[in-house]
């Protein structure tokens, strides 16, 4: 699994791709795009050669104020790829 982010400067370092790519490293032809931004968004998802690509916003306040994110992120993963908690 390939995993990106696209989030404001000021909570770059929370949202921790590399900790979602182990949790999924058995998933092949799956992308993951966090988007945590002041303006939002809509999660979304397409297919391109052969790939899923989702995108996962995630609330930019409540990431804001959290110590942790990313229990935030794998729950939000799990929820899109359909995979019980």
């Amino acid at each position: 699994m390939n995993v990106v982010k696209i989030v404001d400067k000021d909570i770059a370092d929370k949202v921790d791709t590399r900790y979602i790519e182990e949790q999924f490293d058995s998933l092949q032809g799956i992308g993951v795009v966090y988007v945590c931004t002041s303006q939002g968004g809509e999660d979304d998802d397409w297919i391109e050669e052969g790939t899923r690509y989702l995108i996962i916003n995630l609330p930019y306040k409540e990431v804001k104020n959290m110590k942790d994110v990313r229990p935030l992120m794998l729950a939000r993963a799990k929820e899109r790829l359909g995979i019980a908690s």
